[in-house]
């Protein structure tokens, strides 16, 4: 077979572009950002004990508040790196993420700072033999989707053991790495898994949505096949990072007590009541029930769905990725009548000040729990003027 100089150049250019950047790690310096993590972590475990209450359904002595945004002025002058550098360089990834989880212990609130093998949506994808493309400025996505025939080749003995499929190899590599140089009470939390049908759909493509009225019993096949690689991915990621099965870390803020997972369902709301009954419950009940439940998350408006899915016994928590398309007074006695947890934000209003924001959230409540809120903290503000007004209105909202 020849070989062109064209080819030359493109396998040289391949090689430098993944494997130089491995080489040149020793310059990453994440020593620095580790030292300043470990100094500043005291508080850490009054804060789990907190969310961990509130998963429970205790009352606690106030709701915890998930602050993010406490300033790291020492890394101004040290290098970036960008997203495919980090993808192909586990010091870099650490080391991007070490900062974040720092900015999180700085906020001195009740976050728990974690961070992730960040791989991208397409993670578990690649389990099915999918590849994504790595970019610089933007996350990783799948270069093409399967074809049906493809699809229907595929059973869960093919796809076992999970552990040497896809993206699951690197996951651990890197997992062990931040596990190893990290210390104190910053967790290590699993990769993005997203869920049974957002999987299916990155698997297969648009052409699920009419796959469903066209070939019902293939996407029963699909969803088989994308609940099992959920289930068994998070299995054994969690050894990986010796986490119990019905807890953990996600976010860098939050800690999950009695709900092990978190379930991503961001295409479902795309879908109407009738064919989410028959075609995703019954697999998010099966995805999640290993690991005590799991919290749900998903984008756009999804007001149509959320009475069905808060009848869903294993899901725990709920998480908006547009919370401005929901009103927290609605939202927040719903939840609570169901025994559910609200986790994330909802918007501030224009020229709504942080006291008349917080007793705006925790007035829909009749007790201190359902709510972990995220909150940026104001420009400006110290974090335990922060703190201090939040506990204040819950003594005056919350008796």
């Amino acid at each position: 077979m020849e070989v062109t100089l064209f080819d030359c150049l493109k396998n040289n250019f391949n090689f430098y572009q993944e494997i130089v950047p491995m080489c040149a790690s020793s310059r990453v310096p994440l020593d620095k950002v580790l030292a300043l993590l470990q100094a500043e972590q005291a508080l850490l475990l009054q804060s789990q004990a907190r969310q961990e209450a509130v998963w429970r359904g205790e009352e606690v002595d106030y709701l915890p508040l998930l602050l993010a945004g406490g300033s790291v002025p020492e890394r101004k002058n040290l290098p970036s790196y960008n997203l495919k550098e980090q993808f192909f360089d586990q010091e870099k990834m650490l080391y991007e993420q070490a900062w974040a989880a720092l900015s999180t212990v700085r906020a001195k609130s009740d976050a728990l700072p974690s961070v992730r093998a960040n791989l991208g949506t397409g993670f578990l994808a690649s389990v099915f033999g999918l590849e994504q493309e790595v970019f610089a400025d933007k996350m990783p996505w799948l270069k093409k989707h399967l074809r049906k025939d493809e699809i229907e080749k595929f059973s869960e003995e093919s796809l076992s053991p999970i552990s040497d499929k896809g993206l699951i190899p690197r996951a651990k590599e890197y997992m062990n790495f931040f596990k190893e140089r990290l210390t104190g009470k910053v967790a290590v939390y699993l990769p993005d898994t997203q869920g049974p049908f957002d999987l299916a759909h990155l698997i297969r493509g648009n052409e699920i949505f009419t796959d469903i009225y066209d070939d019902p019993d293939f996407v029963h096949h699909l969803m088989e096949l994308s609940t099992y690689v959920y289930i068994e991915a998070s299995k054994y990621l969690k050894r990986v990072v010796d986490e119990p099965l019905n807890a953990g870390y996600h976010s860098n803020s939050l800690y999950m007590e009695s709900c092990g997972v978190r379930c991503c369902e961001d295409t479902t709301t795309l879908l109407s009541p009738e064919i989410v009954k028959e075609f995703i419950v019954p697999y998010i009940k099966k995805a999640l029930s290993p690991f005590g439940g799991g919290w749900l998350h998903f984008c756009g408006k999804g007001n149509h769905l959320l009475d069905i899915f808060l009848e869903i016994p294993e899901i725990k928590g709920i998480n908006f990725g547009n919370p401005e398309n929901y009103d927290p007074a609605e939202i927040l006695p719903k939840l609570e009548s169901k025994g559910k947890i609200y986790y994330g934000s909802f918007p501030r209003k224009e020229r709504e000040g942080v006291k008349e924001y917080f007793a705006r959230l925790l007035k829909p409540l009749h007790k201190k729990g359902t709510l972990l809120l995220d909150f940026d903290l104001p420009e400006g503000e110290e974090s335990s003027s922060v703190l201090s007004l939040w506990n204040s209105v819950q003594d005056e909202t919350l008796r």
